[in-house]
């Protein structure tokens, strides 16, 4: 099985390292530096994802080829995951793709991974809605379809600095992967190392120096796979609680719903992007005592110094989820506790205070 990941992060690596010198002798796929978003003073290639992905579906043949994986599942994987490859490339190469179209490519993959892998929630551990999921089964596709489509544009949304969007991905697929082995579920086990591999390699070229991006394919593939695998994993095994699932996504989830909340009836500002996420918050806060070093470019310093402060936002659901992946009521009482420490941190931040 590790030679699954070892294989995906070599592939990945080479990948990156051919991708970034086709970017710059060729200008392929690369990110211009002007826009609300844009931290970066020199065009850089987007297309880490591209790398990823090619490494991840080598790394899953191999699995196939070791008996962990069906040749059936792995066509249905594809077949699931198509269409949010397919508006993350259109994205990357030819930009400006309008969100709609985007969200419409997810929502239709969901629905695939639905109809074809059996991605439902049958349960959440709350009465009586179980009682209402186990006698109405399309309310549970739909959860799961919403739950599906949402997580790769809440990826999307966090992946704003070097390595942050990868290694919380790495921390959440490593959770995942931890639970399959206490359950002694290979298959999802073995997905979860595969990405692993895939986003170690990519991270090799990505933090601290930043010269290779994930991009839209790389944020889309992360936060759908992180999604299927979750839905999978507690649909599989009923040793695990469905709030394992929430609480292992709960930072991307929250930021994506936070910020969709204070964009529309905070800021008016509907899905226009702008720099009032978490992780802008601390760039701007947390990290101006580095514009007094020596770095020959501190704004490329204060970038890659940003993401550690999100990873230590990411473990504090990743640990618990950990910790107590069976335990619903424990499971519960830490999403709340996430999502005020959240609020907390981000008032204090939005008020100067820290």
């Amino acid at each position: 099985m590790l030679h699954a990941t070892a294989l995906s992060a070599l592939l990945c690596w080479l990948g990156c390292a051919a991708l970034i010198v086709l970017g710059r002798r060729r200008h392929f796929g690369l990110d211009e530096t002007a826009g609300v978003q844009k931290w970066h003073r020199h065009p850089t290639p987007r297309t880490g994802g591209f790398a990823m992905a090619l490494s991840m579906m080598i790394g899953i043949l191999w699995l196939m080829h070791l008996t962990y994986i069906s040749a059936s599942n792995t066509g249905l994987l594809a077949v699931s995951i198509f269409p949010v490859l397919l508006a993350g490339v259109i994205e990357d190469l030819r930009r400006h793709v309008p969100p709609l179209w985007r969200a419409l490519a997810t929502v239709l993959a969901a629905a695939l991974a639905v109809w074809l892998l059996g991605a439902s929630v049958s349960r959440i551990g709350l009465w009586p809605f179980d009682a209402w999921l186990l006698a109405w089964p399309p309310l549970g596709w739909l959860i799961a379809l919403v739950a599906l489509s949402a997580m790769p544009h809440a990826v999307n949304m966090i992946d704003g600095y070097n390595g942050l969007a990868a290694t919380v991905s790495v921390m959440i697929f490593g959770a995942i992967g931890y639970v399959a082995f206490k359950v002694s579920d290979p298959l999802i086990m073995a997905l979860s190392l595969t990405a692993i591999g895939a986003l170690l390699g990519f991270l090799f070229w990505n933090w601290p120096r930043g010269q290779i991006f994930l991009g839209d394919t790389g944020a889309y593939l992360l936060g759908f796979w992180m999604a299927l695998l979750s839905v999978l994993l507690v649909a599989r095994n009923p040793a695990v609680s469905p709030w394992f699932a929430l609480m292992v996504l709960v930072y991307p989830v929250w930021e994506l719903l936070y910020s969709l909340w204070r964009r529309k009836f905070r800021q008016r500002a509907g899905t226009a992007p702008d720099t009032l996420h978490l992780h802008h918050l601390v760039y701007w806060r947390l990290t101006r005592m580095l514009n007094h070093d020596e770095h020959p470019d501190p704004r490329q310093r204060r970038n890659a110094a940003t993401s550690p402060y999100l990873w230590a936002v990411a473990a504090f659901s990743v640990g618990p989820a950990m910790l107590w992946w069976s335990s619903t009521p424990i499971l519960m009482l830490c999403s709340v506790v996430f999502v005020t420490l959240y609020l907390l941190a981000y008032r204090l931040l939005v008020q100067r205070r820290i």
